[in-house]
């Protein structure tokens, strides 16, 4: 399969870069205690000061820009990173879901970036994030019996086959549909960033560090790719 970035994205956003983790023969069964060690101890340096310009980090600032320039309303569909971090500041520990999820939620809180996941066995079609006509379908995460379509003109995440939306308004919320679970053996994680709350050296390098921790708690064997303008696109065997 192919995974792209549509032009039209690079080209209103040419700051943006995303870093892909792919991971293979994942072992995502039970709770590893040493790794929610490590979720609880990044909660506990966001609420520590570690964040103490918050909500003036650029960073953060960065991505709500963006979302109003696309006629998103960052308070009601705010960036993931946004809405964890908010509720972790306000003493709500994050939920342990699987391993793969806690390694991308510590990711983000220790960074304050988006992340996300999905499980590629899923996938029909290509891997796409592009902009969308409105006629594609989504299902929001834990709702499986719902459908909605996202607006005309929304940066969405999708499976060009099934027309399915894995991630709606760019690094919003994520769909039902590809949720990572104990089952999943093969996935993509999604690291993005923009220039120059990050540059390209750190973001590969958080990409490694994602790819380190999957290799320690899930066993996977993983690859790491740069998307950008001028590598827009690469192949999934």
């Amino acid at each position: 399969m192919r995974y792209y970035i549509d032009q039209e994205i690079f080209s209103r956003f040419p700051n943006f870069r995303r870093v892909v983790v792919l991971a293979d023969n994942i072992n995502n069964q039970g709770e590893n205690k040493d790794l929610e060690e490590l979720l609880r101890k990044a909660e506990e340096n966001v609420r520590g000061g570690a964040l103490a310009a918050f909500p003036d980090l650029l960073r953060l600032n960065i991505w709500v820009e963006a979302f109003r320039s696309l006629n998103i309303n960052p308070k009601k569909h705010p960036p993931s990173v946004l809405n964890m971090i908010k509720r972790v500041r306000g003493g709500k520990n994050l939920p342990y879901i699987n391993n793969l999820v806690a390694i991308f939620n510590c990711l983000s809180l220790n960074n304050q970036l988006s992340c996300g996941g999905d499980d590629l066995a899923v996938v029909n079609g290509d891997l796409a994030l592009t902009v969308s006509d409105g006629t594609e379908n989504y299902t929001p995460l834990g709702q499986p019996e719902v459908r909605e379509h996202p607006a005309a003109g929304e940066v969405i995440y999708m499976d060009t086959a099934t027309r399915e939306v894995f991630c709606r308004a760019w690094c919003w919320k994520n769909g039902d549909t590809s949720k990572l679970t104990p089952e999943t053996k093969r996935c993509a994680i999604n690291i993005d960033g923009m220039l120059p709350a990050f540059t390209i050296e750190q973001l590969v390098a958080l990409g490694r560090e994602a790819a380190e921790m999957l290799k320690r708690f899930t066993g996977a064997e993983t690859e790491v790719r740069l998307m950008s303008p001028e590598t827009p696109e690469f192949s999934i065997n």
